[in-house]
């Protein structure tokens, strides 16, 4: 698995025995803050061996091996900060050729403000993939801290088949592109 954009490191903690993760962070000092268990406990505890590349993740997993990858997760958008340039064409091909030919491309396009579930199906439409996306409510009640958010969630994959279970799963929909080019 590649997670691009590790944030606190929360996503590593799903990581499952067997598996092999590697994060891409662009900041450095974002990556030395999650791997001080007196900021925040995920990396320290899920996935203290877990390498982190610093750099721009078009850049640097450009130079990962082609092929190298099961699963790509893109969640590098801070707050309400879409860094679009992640989910180009451009972009996409490039973790198409990181994938494997049955690999999938996760990417969490949560905001407050952007609608980018068809600009996602457009850019999937014209890259010749298939997409689900899902609306995701946060599993524990709200504490009235204002923090707990759904998620929205995009799959992308070269076929159904490549999608499993998730194909037909009645809580992930087929979004339209709406023409978007």
């Amino acid at each position: 698995v590649g997670a691009i954009g590790l944030g606190t490191g929360s996503a590593i903690c799903h990581a499952q025995p067997g598996e092999r993760w590697t994060a891409f962070e662009i900041d450095r000092s974002v990556a030395d803050a999650a791997r001080d268990p007196a900021l925040f406990r995920f990396m320290p505890v899920c996935g203290p061996d877990v390498p982190v590349i610093i750099g721009d993740a078009r850049l640097t997993l450009g130079r990962e091996a082609d092929g190298a990858y099961d699963l790509l997760l893109i969640d590098a958008f801070s707050s309400d900060s879409i860094p679009v340039h992640l989910m180009t064409r451009e972009a996409v091909a490039l973790y198409r050729t990181k994938l494997k030919p049955d690999g999938l491309l996760v990417m969490h396009i949560s905001n407050r403000y952007l609608e980018l579930e068809t600009v996602l199906a457009a850019v999937a439409e014209a890259e010749g993939l298939v997409i689900r996306a899902g609306r995701f409510a946060a599993q524990e009640p709200s504490s009235g801290n204002g923090y707990v958010a759904p998620s929205n969630v995009a799959v992308l994959a070269a076929s159904e088949a490549d999608l499993g279970e998730l194909a037909g799963d009645p809580r992930w929909r087929v979004p339209q592109s709406s023409g978007t080019k």
